[in-house]
């Protein structure tokens, strides 16, 4: 079991690249994303809290076994953030390419509360400064996408 939550707090391999590995495992979340873009409502809620709590459980366990806090190979929470933003957003190549920036910028960022995010302990605390830059994201597509958008939403 401890194999196999490595494998996902790493973003099954995404992580692990040497240079920038929250933008690849991003680019992951992308693919993910695009390939569940067409999928009801339900079973993309059900693919992000699988994502959410596997999330906190594999980078909780990640940091157990390594002895690394929020460790820079972990990027489950970049893809389970990135992916949120898509419960509430179309699916298209804008708005993906547009979430792709704004995420990362504000994940690499991390205006404020973002930082703060980053002490909470463990598990919960690697994803939670990931989520809130997603909603940071978000709320910058609302102002450049269009509310439209939520509206539009698969609910």
């Amino acid at each position: 079991m401890d194999k196999f939550l490595k494998l996902y707090a790493v973003g099954f391999g995404s992580g692990l690249t040497k240079f920038a590995p929250g933008t690849f495992g991003t680019v992951f979340a992308v693919l993910l994303t695009a390939l569940t873009g067409t999928l009801p409502y339900w079973a993309k809620a059900a693919i992000f809290l699988m994502l959410l709590v596997g999330g906190v459980k594999a980078a909780d366990r990640y940091e157990q076994l390594t002895g690394k806090k929020d460790a820079s190979e972990v990027v489950i929470d970049e893809i389970a953030a990135y992916y949120m933003i898509f419960l509430f957003y179309p699916v298209n190549i804008v708005s993906l390419l547009m979430g792709f920036v704004l995420f990362r910028i504000f994940d690499i960022t991390k205006p404020y509360p973002i930082k703060k995010l980053e002490k909470i302990e463990g598990g919960l605390g690697v994803m939670l400064d990931d989520l809130l830059a997603a909603v940071y994201s978000m709320i910058v597509m609302i102002l450049l996408y269009g509310g439209y958008a939520l509206l539009y939403s698969h609910i």
